[in-house]
């Protein structure tokens, strides 16, 4: 198997769970290659995509990036000594349907809402496999599933429709703490609108979105880092709620 340095330099930073300095030179030169990369990692790591993470590149393209079964979480999540993570509460959604690419003939919002069967509270870890992650260029983020370090998959609702999504209390406590509790919060205002975008694009090389598959929205608060051990719950109004424990 062929694979590029970058990809070669995720890999390697995923299997020994250490952020490794990356030569600018490497980044990506457009999305597709940072598309690319992704699809090489998970074939150098053997790995099933179990669900998505979507946004906007700085221009305003779509992008997705695969969430990797081997980093679905449930209970706990054990630190790395020193390991810095940080903390996003989201909206999450399954899909009951393959969403096909359909060339020419972009999703509507009521097609992307019919095709889900549940929406639900996430809680993700998010981690740069790059050691100065700051400078880091875009779609070399991108190449790495835009930092997910792990995915918990809450408790969520089926009858969802007469909820306003763009609206749901957000609160997200450390050990019973409130670390953050807003109204909405999501950069597109509508969590949708990332998801409708790329759903009629899917340029990704790893089969694009499926049904049972699920999809995150994109984080609903400001990043909260922490490197301390901590239950963590997340609680979307109306929808449900995702905790998990860090641990040593």
């Amino acid at each position: 198997m062929t694979i590029s340095p970058l990809a070669a330099l995720i890999v390697k930073a995923r299997r020994e769970r250490t952020p490794l300095p990356l030569d600018p030179a490497l980044a990506p030169a457009t999305l597709r290659e940072a598309l690319d990369v992704q699809a090489q990692v998970a074939q150098a790591l053997g790995a099933d995509v179990a669900g998505w993470k979507v946004g906007f590149t700085p221009e305003g393209a779509a992008w997705a990036a695969p969430i990797f079964a081997a980093d679905m979480l449930t209970e706990t999540y054990a630190l790395a000594p020193g390991e810095m993570v940080k903390v996003e509460g989201e909206l999450g959604v399954r899909f009951g349907r393959d969403l096909p690419v359909r060339p020419g003939q972009p999703y509507t919002r009521e097609e992307i809402v019919d095709a889900i069967a549940e929406v639900f509270a996430g809680l993700e870890l998010v981690a740069s496999r790059f050691a100065d992650p700051d400078t880091t260029a875009f779609l070399s983020r991108v190449g790495d599933s835009f930092s997910n370090l792990g995915y918990v998959i809450g408790t969520g609702v089926t009858d969802f429709r007469a909820l306003d999504l763009s609206d749901l209390d957000c609160r997200i406590t450390f050990d019973g703490e409130a670390r953050h509790h807003a109204r909405g919060g999501h950069a597109n205002r509508d969590p949708l609108v990332p998801l409708v975008a790329w759903a009629s694009e899917q340029i990704d090389y790893l089969g694009g979105m499926k049904a049972g598959q699920f999809l995150t929205t994109g984080t609903l608060n400001r990043p909260i880092p922490t490197s301390e051990p901590a239950r963590l719950r997340v609680e979307l109004s109306g929808v449900g709620e995702a905790s998990l424990r860090l641990m040593r």
